[in-house]
């Protein structure tokens, strides 16, 4: 794997040789806060929908008959438009990649908004969904983060064609990467082409303007509930989450090994086996180890009858507590390790898996190669390291979100 920077421009190279084909992931860092919530969800909509040369169902049908694939991600720190292509289709890709990304018209402005809050009112029927949109809004009160579902279709009427462009403008001028794997013949040659076709990937290395949010404040004492009454429900929803250290912590591996022991290893997790098993409790349950580039959220999460709320968020302190004060077995921890590594090497065969891990960790500020420290950091992780992750945890403020019917609220 290799990095090159030339003019500016930060590529980052995953030779795989005798590989069909190729994908080039192209990645900007969201360095500044939405003027409305969806914003950046609506603009990568948009980018499909036509060009000043080819209209959408033109677009489209050409990037279909050429093999060509295209998948845009939207989160909260970055977009990523990745293309997947044979290849000898690499100049037609590219190609169509420079107009998409450069001369995209953003029409149908209205028709996007339509059909997003559409599917936004679809998902927040689920009960579910709508539990961990109000569990995420207000975790993350007061900062970019909190930009959820709920909030979008809030403000998606506000969204105008000039905001879509602007936002466009800022884009083009954050930090960006491109992340590449595939058979590459000769380096030099493919460095020239991006450098001399694609000049508006240069890197802006301004940091980013959105604050980290590193402490969740309760309205009063160390605990906030927020109690969502839905009288129609046979379960209860309930999160419970603390606002943790992120990616770039010294926790972080930490962390992610408790979490795989605690509840995120499916049926071997403790969770699983105590509050399903033994107990009787969930329908599903588990724990969650989410990572942003300027939070990160570790959380719990159970579906249950709403008689068990209670005796489940008891369930979730008893285990916690029992992880702090007691060091996990040589077993679990031999498991835990297996089960990331084994995950991390399962999603990261294809050259498309590659060249999207390898952009993201270079953008999150993690170098190149993480994943190869990541899975050294993983095997140093102690016993103790585990003990010590819990700790740190129970010493966090938390939020508990419950939806369920009302006269289960007596928790």
């Amino acid at each position: 794997m290799q990095h090159i920077i030339k003019n500016d421009m930060d590529i980052i190279i995953n030779d795989r040789k005798n590989t069909p084909r190729t994908c080039v992931c192209f990645y900007f860092a969201i360095d500044e806060e939405e003027k409305f919530s969806g914003m950046h969800g609506l603009f990568s909509r948009l980018l499909l929908q036509g060009t000043k040369t080819r209209n959408a169902q033109t677009l489209a049908k050409e990037l279909e008959n050429n093999c060509i694939d295209v998948s845009i991600k939207t989160k909260q720190d970055y977009i990523k438009v990745s293309f997947l292509f044979l290849n000898e289709d690499f100049n037609l890709a590219m190609d169509y990649a420079r107009d998409i990304l450069l001369n995209s018209t953003f029409e149908d402005l209205e028709k996007e908004k339509f059909k997003m809050k559409g599917e936004i009112k679809s998902d927040l029927d689920n009960p579910r969904v709508l539990a961990s949109d109000k569990f995420i809004k207000r975790l993350f009160d007061g900062h970019y983060y909190s930009n959820t579902a709920s909030k979008t279709l809030e403000e998606l009427d506000k969204i105008s064609t000039k905001d879509i462009m602007d936002t466009h403008k800022k884009i083009l001028n954050s930090r960006k990467v491109l992340s590449i794997a595939g058979d590459i013949k000769n380096t030099q040659e493919f460095v020239e082409y991006f450098v001399k076709n694609f000049d508006f990937m240069k890197s802006h290395k301004s940091c980013s303007k959105i604050q980290t949010y590193d402490t969740f404040k309760p309205k009063e004492g160390n605990l906030e509930i927020i109690r969502i009454p839905k009288n129609d429900l046979n379960q209860a929803q309930i999160f419970r989450g603390f606002i943790v250290p992120s990616i770039q912590s010294e926790f972080y591996t930490k962390i992610s090994v408790m979490n795989n022991i605690l509840g995120s290893s499916g049926l071997s997790s403790r969770l699983f086996v105590e509050l399903r098993d033994r107990q009787g409790l969930a329908y599903t349950v588990r724990s969650g180890y989410e990572t942003l580039y300027k939070s990160a959220v570790f959380s719990f999460y159970i579906a249950t009858e709403p008689k068990n709320i209670k005796k489940s968020l008891d369930g979730f302190n008893e285990q916690l507590e029992k992880l702090a004060n007691i060091n996990p077995t040589d077993e679990e921890l031999k498991g835990a390790k297996e089960n990331i590594t084994g995950k991390l090497e399962y999603f990261s065969q294809t050259n498309s898996q590659l060249a999207s891990i390898e952009g993201y960790n270079y953008l999150m500020g993690l170098g190149l190669n993480y994943s190869d420290k990541f899975l050294e950091m993983i095997n140093s992780v102690t016993k103790q390291d585990v003990s010590d992750a819990a700790r740190l945890i129970l010493q966090k403020e938390s939020l508990v979100c419950a939806l369920a019917p009302e006269k289960f609220f007596n928790f």
